[in-house]
């Protein structure tokens, strides 16, 4: 098939077009950056006959393309909006107009906001409060619209809290192996005892690739680890491959409430489950990013 990954570039994205990749899709990345691997276009979300440009010949497009730095959205929500609100509006014009079969959008699991009850599962009511999960709300909203007013088939996946090589620096996992490379403190805020179900960013890929085939037109779907790992242990696991200090300090403000996410329904529909275990993508993440050889 061929495959539009928008984001191809990024973190995320680049895992995504390398599974794709792998599973025999003709991927091309649409990216402001070009990418190092991969067939790019230059394309901005923001810029229409850009994206329709980029989205030429394709049969599918898997959006990941977003403000998804959280702290760079509650500094700039206009600038979240404007991307991932408009930016997706505008990947779906454009797929409509380069008649695109399929769109497949990053969500996110963060769009529930306060749980009501768990584990949350795809019916759980969302009331998202921080401008990077409203703006993706909103932008799944607008995505899962044009299937209903266009006709687009369109899928979302709502993401676990990704992780793996190539991350951002500002990243909880980043900034803990380059202070324990350092030689200095890693720094916990609050107990530590807060928990993400954290997804490989392979595992995310090969969500995305079953989705493109397997996923329900207007339906949304859970993708989610099923480990819990504390930041304390993320930290503790750090250490216990390149030695550092630990030290507490208070706790951020608004810091997304530790839930239990339930990835049921992709497993029954897409046959979908996590395969990389955090032991061993942490290994791989400390690895790359501290040049270490781990056992």
């Amino acid at each position: 098939m061929r495959v539009v990954v928008t984001g191809g570039a990024g973190f995320l994205g680049s895992h995504v077009a390398d599974v794709l990749r792998a599973s025999g899709h003709d991927v091309t990345v649409a990216d402001l950056q070009m990418s190092p691997t991969h067939r790019t276009v230059v394309a901005d979300l923001i810029d229409v006959s850009s994206l329709t440009t980029a989205f030429a010949g394709a049969e599918a497009v898997c959006h990941l393309a977003a403000v998804g730095d959280v702290y760079l959205a509650a500094e700039r929500p206009a600038l979240a909006a404007e991307v991932n609100v408009v930016g997706t509006a505008n990947v779906c014009q454009a797929a409509v107009a380069s008649a695109v079969r399929k769109v497949v959008y990053a969500s996110t699991w963060e769009v529930y906001g306060q749980p009501k009850y768990q584990p949350l599962d795809e019916e759980h009511p969302c009331a998202p409060d921080h401008p990077y999960n409203i703006t993706k709300l909103a932008g799944e909203q607008i995505a899962l619209a044009y299937h209903q007013l266009r006709e687009l088939d369109v899928t979302a996946l709502r993401l676990g809290t990704a992780y793996g090589t190539r991350m951002r620096p500002n990243s909880v996992f980043s900034i803990f192996v380059d202070r324990a490379s350092r030689g200095d403190t890693i720094t916990i805020q609050g107990t530590g005892e807060q928990a993400r179900q954290f997804t490989h960013a392979r595992d995310v890929g090969r969500a995305f690739d079953v989705a493109l085939t397997q996923g329900a037109a207007g339906r949304v779907y859970n993708i989610v680890a099923d480990e819990f790992i504390t930041i304390r242990k993320l930290a503790e696991l750090v250490t216990s491959i390149i030695p550092a200090r630990l030290e507490f300090a208070p706790a951020r403000k608004a810091d997304v409430p530790t839930a239990h996410v339930s990835s049921a329904r992709a497993r029954k529909e897409l046959g979908w489950e996590p395969t990389v275990s955090f032991d061993q993508g942490l290994r791989e993440l400390v690895q790359a990013r501290a040049g270490l050889t781990t056992s």
